[in-house]
């Protein structure tokens, strides 16, 4: 099922416990730090990413909804990471493989790593369908509508 990750910017704390919790679980942080909150792979479609598209290998691939690297077919050529619209991919310099993020899919966790970390409760996950019923939803549609009012 596709999955995304959200995030409340204006909620975050700026603490990195997301960030930390992901480098743990991973080896390697699959997020990133930008000049305030932390920044998460966009989960693309699995046949529009630029980073499964342009990858010469074919390593990055689709796996339950979301794409993966296959450790054993990525060579290093960094091309994925200068693809990524947000450069969100991470080198394993250990492993010697890109790593990105794959909402912890492949751990036996129930939520992501980094959702459990957040002491703000900043980050969720919702699927597809969720982010449709909530669109439907009235009252949620002129909260967001008032939100983006004041953000301007």
């Amino acid at each position: 099922m596709k999955t995304l990750m959200v995030i409340d910017p204006r909620m975050c704390s700026e603490c990195k416990d997301c960030i930390t919790a992901c480098e743990k679980e991973h080896g390697t942080a699959r997020a990133k730090k930008s000049s305030t909150i932390p920044i998460f792979c966009l989960q693309c479609h699995p046949d529009k990413a630029p980073c499964a598209r342009i990858c010469p290998t074919g390593a990055i691939r689709e796996e339950n909804g979301s794409l993966k690297v296959e450790e054993d077919a990525c060579i290093l050529c960094r091309l994925c990471l200068i693809a990524c619209p947000i450069g969100i991919i991470a080198i394993d310099e250990e492993k010697k493989t890109a790593q990105k993020c794959t909402l912890c899919m492949e751990t036996d966790g129930i939520l992501p790593a980094c959702v459990e970390a957040c002491k703000d409760n900043v980050l969720k996950v919702f699927s597809i369908k969720e982010l449709e019923e909530l669109k439907k939803d009235v009252s949620f549609a002129e909260i967001l509508s008032e939100t983006l009012k004041l953000s301007r």
